[in-house]
């Protein structure tokens, strides 16, 4: 009995070892499982790594490439700004120029119409010779024939005119007599 029990105690206990040993099999089952799973996860990890590097080159690069595009721009934006604000005072050099040329104009016209030169080509000679004219233009406008002694007169209106001598039409009716009477400059 006692051969028995201990054969019944080794067999307990060969049967406990196997028990262990297909639990310690199955442990390392697990752990190369796990291993392997480690194993793919640190290779992912350095190939994220290094594409994290080389995203980060290109960050890097990108960095410096968008200062030196930001230097370039505040730059162009100084020039531009330069450029308007010399471009301003031209437009309000030509704004003030625009202005005074009627300014000008005007005042060059005022001068004129009050100048001597201004009265001597437009004042007849003799005011006799204007009241002729006047008569004889306006008998030309009494009798118009189809234009041709209108044409006619106004050829010698020219000629007059580049003489520097000059027609007054506006003649005064009551006013018959070829007397020195002065007649009216318009």
């Amino acid at each position: 009995m006692q051969v028995i029990t201990e054969n019944d105690d080794r067999l307990r206990e060969v049967e406990w070892y196997k028990a262990k040993f297909k639990e310690n099999k199955q442990f390392v089952n697990d752990a190369r499982k796990t291993s392997k799973a480690l194993a793919d996860a640190i290779r992912l990890k350095d190939e994220n790594f290094e594409s994290l590097k080389r995203r980060n080159g290109e960050n890097v690069r990108l960095k410096k490439q968008l200062e030196t595009t930001k230097e370039q721009l505040e730059t162009t934006i100084l020039e531009v700004s330069k450029v308007k604000e010399e471009l301003d005072s031209a437009l309000v050099e030509v704004s003030g120029l625009k202005r005074s040329i009627p300014i000008e104009r005007v005042a060059a016209v005022q001068e004129f119409l009050g100048s001597q030169a201004f009265h001597d080509a437009f004042r007849p000679h003799c005011i006799r010779a204007a009241n002729f004219e006047k008569r004889k233009w306006m008998a030309v406008l009494e009798r118009y024939n189809n234009g041709s002694l209108i044409r006619k007169y106004r050829d010698e209106m020219d000629e007059y005119r580049q003489k520097g001598e000059a027609f007054i039409l506006a003649i005064d009716p009551t006013n018959d007599d070829d007397s020195d009477n002065e007649a009216s400059i318009s």
